[in-house]
């Protein structure tokens, strides 16, 4: 399946090749990811921030560093709650980030400190469709300093059943949740359920049962990524490729590319 092209997802490609304080990772330069797309046949990918204190991001700069290097990867901006304190605030924001040049925005519980049942969350995400901004939701759940009810499963269920029909990407999947999650999502037609960093980190697992399955009964709801520089493309290639020795090419092309571009309407 290494001619199936892939549309990664989940990359953190940054202005100063620096990640995560904890992290080792380093070189963490857009420059290399274009290198690795192009060898591992990574077509398209998402480039997403996670606020001022990684990588040197700004806000008002970043979609323009993104697209100076590639037309094929698209900024997403960081949800920066810190900027909106009352819901006549939001649109605004969101125009804000639009104009800028990001066609989605990345909600990031765990950094912004909040939980599912924020006040203002389910209003972002409803306004930001309103706009036609992308949504990345993070569904990995686990923060010590965090309530499990409001911050885990069932408190994003209650979100998603105050808004039904919102479209929504819920990144990694619920990570070991995933097949909880897909059972969740199959009731809400606009969610797309995303693979990054789970589809690599738990392999030997149950998991990948879960994952397996999902490639041949769910290949319309799920996308995939590397969440680089956490993962390489080398293994999300590697991974992909396992995954889809046992199905038709029509949902293996699905899962790596085309429902990542129906739902940010990129035909190209």
């Amino acid at each position: 399946m290494n001619s199936v092209p892939i549309f990664d997802s989940l990359t953190h490609p940054m202005p100063n090749g620096n990640w995560l304080k904890h992290s080792k990772i380093i070189n963490n330069f857009i420059e290399n990811q274009l290198e690795s797309m192009s060898n591992f046949n990574i077509s398209h990918a998402l480039a997403v921030g996670l606020g001022s204190s990684i990588g040197d991001y700004n806000e008002s700069e970043y979609a323009k560093f993104i697209y100076k290097f590639s037309k094929k990867i698209y900024p997403i901006a960081f949800f920066d709650f810190s900027k909106i304190k009352k819901s006549n605030q939001i649109y605004s924001y969101l125009t804000y980030l639009k104009d800028l040049g990001y066609i989605g925005i990345k909600i990031h519980p765990r950094i912004s400190g909040i939980n599912y049942s924020h006040n203002l969350l389910a209003e972002i995400i409803v306004k930001a469709n309103e706009l036609d901004l992308g949504i990345l939701l993070c569904t990995y759940f686990w923060n010590k300093l965090s309530s499990y009810g409001a911050s885990g499963i069932h408190g994003l269920y209650d979100l998603l059943r105050i808004i039904p029909e919102q479209k929504i990407i819920l990144m990694h999947g619920g990570c070991i949740h995933l097949l909880e999650l897909a059972e969740i999502s199959r009731q809400f037609p606009n969610i797309l359920l995303d693979l990054s960093f789970t589809i690599i980190k738990y392999e030997f697992s149950s998991v990948d049962l879960d994952i397996q399955y999902l490639f041949r009964h769910f290949d319309r709801r799920i996308c995939i990524g590397s969440d680089s520089p956490e993962f390489h493309h080398s293994k999300l290639r590697e991974r992909f490729d396992t995954f889809s020795l046992s199905i038709e090419k029509y949902k293996a092309e699905n899962i790596a590319y085309k429902n990542l571009m129906n739902y940010f309407k990129i035909y190209e």
